[in-house]
């Protein structure tokens, strides 16, 4: 079953609540278990792999719909006019303007990660899934298996431990 989307009004009121949520600054610090250390040290490959397959899922749809216009509306034969004055047009149109959001903070997120330093396992896995979805199976077939295999490896040693 497919989680419904955030709104931006779920999203500022699940922030207030945490701010107001937090512990009293003279209760001193609260101790953080390794789980979730390890966690919050992998949130950002974690972030920038959600951009990604929310990428993915909007390049799905756009193909989709796309293909069936094609084939029920002769798509491609219609002048730029034609094609807008569909209805189906105007959910191509807020495809693009996703997935151009999405571009940008991607690469953002991506520009960010940290290439060295990783002292958890969970944060390598992360880091080389996050490479396994940058390298091209179809160009790079060996390097793509060295990655997802060594991830696949990390997940296994994580499993054991």
């Amino acid at each position: 079953m497919r989680l419904p989307e955030f709104s931006r009004r779920a999203v500022l009121g699940g922030t207030s609540a945490s701010v107001l949520a937090l512990p009293a600054a003279s209760a001193g610090p609260t101790p953080v278990p390794p789980s979730v250390a390890e966690s919050n040290a992998a949130a950002p490959f974690k972030r920038w792999l959600y951009l990604n397959a929310k990428i993915e899922r909007l390049q799905t749809r756009w193909a989709q719909l796309e293909s069936w216009l094609a084939r029920e509306h002769s798509w491609f034969q219609l002048s730029p006019a034609e094609q807008q004055a569909l209805p189906w047009a105007q959910e191509l149109r807020d495809i693009d303007g996703c997935l151009d959001l999405l571009f940008e903070k991607r690469d953002e997120v991506l520009e960010a990660l940290p290439t060295h330093g990783s002292a958890a396992l969970e944060m390598i896995a992360a880091k080389l899934e996050v490479a396994e979805r940058l390298i091209w199976a179809a160009d790079h077939p060996e390097a793509h298996a060295l990655v997802s295999g060594s991830r696949q490896d990390i997940l296994t040693l994580i499993e054991a431990v």
